[in-house]
């Protein structure tokens, strides 16, 4: 007895445990989606963990700009990768690639409406039009590792975000079936018994 109470209390700290990172998964993913789609507006203070990131551009004074595709936002880092500011932009949910211009202003380029905007460096808006050309011929950036705490990886990409909240489902699956064991065989009982009339 003392050992099946154990156990039951260990699997609900197990199921505890599953609970939290299926919400942390599913947290970062719709956070990251209703970024990109303009819904959930961060201040240009705020550094969305960026991890992985690919199309990264660096500017002519040594600048990291940066495309975070899964939440719609470019973040301007420097030279030693200290956060300076980000901001939305408007690419409907979809890939966009980024620029640096002569004049320090930061090009973007969506794939969705093949849109180009021109802004400044602190994130204002200079101006809004269409591509000249298609969005295949803007020229790809550099794929780079941005200095991401270990811990907030998971809010960088969708499908570390699922990953995350699969493996809460997994975990929850595998204890309710452990727990759905017959009572005996957990003792070591066998679990037949015969009818006595």
């Amino acid at each position: 007895m003392v050992r099946m109470l154990k156990e039951a209390e260990r699997s609900k700290w197990v199921i505890g445990a599953m609970s939290l990172l299926i919400l942390i998964g599913a947290g970062g993913f719709f956070a990251a989606g209703l970024s990109a789609l303009g819904v959930l507006r961060t201040p240009s203070s705020y550094e969305w963990p960026a991890g992985y990131v690919k199309d990264v551009v660096v500017a002519a004074d040594g600048k990291y700009i940066v495309p975070l595709i899964p939440s719609g936002r470019v973040q301007i880092y420097d030279a030693q990768w200290h956060f300076i500011r980000g901001w939305h932009v408007d690419a409907e949910g979809g890939d966009f690639r980024v620029e640096s211009s002569p004049s320090a202003t930061v090009e973007v380029f969506t794939a969705r409406g093949e849109h180009h905007y021109s802004f400044s460096e602190d994130g204002h808006l200079i101006s809004a039009g269409i591509l000249p050309g298609s969005y295949s011929s803007v020229p790809n950036g550099q794929s780079i590792v941005v200095p991401t705490s270990p811990l907030l990886w998971v809010f960088s990409s969708p499908f570390l975000s699922w990953g995350v909240a699969l493996i809460g489902f997994v975990g929850i699956a595998i204890m309710k079936k452990i727990s759905h064991k017959p009572q005996g065989s957990a003792l070591g009982i066998g679990t037949t018994s015969r009818e006595v009339r």
